[in-house]
């Protein structure tokens, strides 16, 4: 899994900073697609948005879309960044098909931008 894209913005409607990235898995191997040949296939990705500028994101400010920019509802838990050593830590709980269930891209990264 790979978090990118990694920037900050300012909404003119708050004011505040926000950062935004991306959290992607990919296959390896040889695959064919619309495009030609490539040695990588997106299995899933999802957008962030971490609103305000600090290191420690609780669920209230923090909010995820899928592939195709569908809201995802998170229930619990908290994203720290730490940008003196580029790293992300993601612990968050989401809503999927009506139970809690932990996020698929939980865990350590590397902040790339």
């Amino acid at each position: 899994m790979t978090l990118d894209f990694w920037h900050s913005y300012v909404p003119p409607q708050t004011g505040r900073t926000n950062y935004s990235f991306d959290l992607t898995d990919y296959k390896r191997g040889l695959f064919w697609g619309s495009c030609g040949p490539s040695t990588k296939s997106l299995q899933w990705l999802t957008h962030s948005n971490l609103a305000g500028d600090g290191t420690n994101y609780s669920s209230e400010q923090i909010s995820l879309a899928d592939d195709n920019g569908k809201p995802v509802k998170i229930i619990s838990g908290q994203i720290i960044t730490d940008a003196k050593h580029g790293k992300a830590t993601i612990n968050i709980e989401i809503e999927q098909a009506g139970t809690t269930n932990k996020f698929i891209g939980n865990g350590e990264y590397k902040i790339v931008g």
